[in-house]
């Protein structure tokens, strides 16, 4: 199950960002030979408004095969290659403004269903964020949203006084705020390797739900916010990557998954958030200026744009190299990612 919300998360992410691709490109007179979601071999495939529509079995790509943005040498320019600079940076960024849509569209619903933090955070009360399958945790009743207020009838000071008990095996009883109820939770900790409390927690902090419309407006503020840390963690993942010591900041294609299962498991308001931030994510990657993304595409127009004015133009075929030297270093960093996933799961 987790698998299927993870290909059907990644799956309209990508479809939305080339959809944003094609309609900019459409809008202009500008043709689509091919509208593809996912790579390898074809499972399904149909002709649709002069565009070949096809879906692929490896869900994690896409693209919009646009006329004349491949420009070949020797060939007239036509489709994209005939549009203005504008137009050009219209259709590049057409993906960016869908992903950073949707990512506030699901935000806002976020913030109706299960609200908006607000106010101070409050050490004195730990909130349970997720409660893992089977351990000691779900057998005792525990659940995501009990607030814990005190262990042993003493109040706590501080959440780490939680992640203390897993170090002192005994008799504990948690008292429980469950919306207006108050619980008296007992259970044994043994302390045994097999044995796991099973419990994620964060400080409290009160959220506040909002009307749908007020969210769509809180959310593009919270993405302002929100963008320098994921430059910030992008950087120091790739770095990070690269240098053999992961940050875990960035995650590939396994740790995303991984994620997915662990937000459904959590409930729809964390998968819901989760789908937002992918949009995020892939919005904010895509601008980065890495030739063959569409923020390298976009260096390339505006570099165009400005050596035309001594009259000089880039030719299609080294725009073409810097291209595939993109292309290889996003592969290298898509196997990286894998591999780094694949070793903080068996806990290298």
């Amino acid at each position: 199950m987790s698998l299927l919300w993870f290909i059907l998360i990644i799956g309209i992410a990508i479809f939305v960002h080339e959809l944003g691709h094609y309609w900019a490109a459409k809008a202009q007179g500008v043709g689509v030979k091919t509208f593809a979601l996912g790579f390898g071999p074809q499972l399904l495939a149909f002709r649709w408004r002069n565009t070949d529509w096809r879906l692929n079995l490896i869900p994690l790509g896409g693209y919009a095969e646009i006329e004349g943005m491949q420009e070949l040498p020797g060939t007239a320019p036509h489709g994209y290659a005939r549009l203005s600079i504008p137009g050009k940076l219209l259709v590049l960024v057409g993906g960016v403004v869908m992903n950073l849509l949707l990512a506030w569209v699901l935000l806002a619903t976020v913030f109706a269903t299960e609200g908006v933090p607000r106010g101070q955070v409050d050490n004195s009360r730990a909130i349970i964020t997720q409660v893992t399958p089977g351990s000691l945790a779900e057998r005792i009743g525990l659940r995501p949203g009990d607030v814990i207020t005190a262990i042993n009838g003493h109040r706590l000071t501080s959440v780490g006084e939680i992640t203390r008990v897993r170090q002192k095996p005994g008799a504990y009883t948690f008292t429980v705020e469950r919306g207006k109820q108050r619980l008296e939770v007992s259970f044994i900790w043994t302390g045994t390797p097999q044995e796991r409390i099973g419990i994620g927690l964060a400080p409290y902090q009160e959220f506040v739900k909002l009307p749908f419309w007020q969210g769509l407006i809180e959310a593009p503020r919270l993405t302002l916010r929100l963008v320098p840390q994921f430059f910030s963690s992008l950087v120091r993942g790739v770095g990070g990557a690269i240098s053999g010591n992961p940050s875990g900041d960035v995650a590939g294609p396994v740790g995303i998954a991984v994620a997915t299962g662990e937000a459904a498991r959590q409930g729809l308001g964390s998968l819901l958030t989760l789908a937002a931030g992918l949009n995020l994510s892939l919005a904010i990657f895509n601008l980065l200026p890495i030739p063959i993304l569409d923020g390298g595409r976009i260096f390339f127009v505006l570099l165009g744009g400005f050596l035309g004015l001594f009259g000089r133009r880039i030719r299609p075929e080294q725009e073409a190299y810097v291209n595939y030297l993109g292309l290889a270093f996003l592969l290298f960093l898509f196997v990286l990612f894998t591999f780094n996933d694949i070793r903080r799961l068996m806990g290298g």
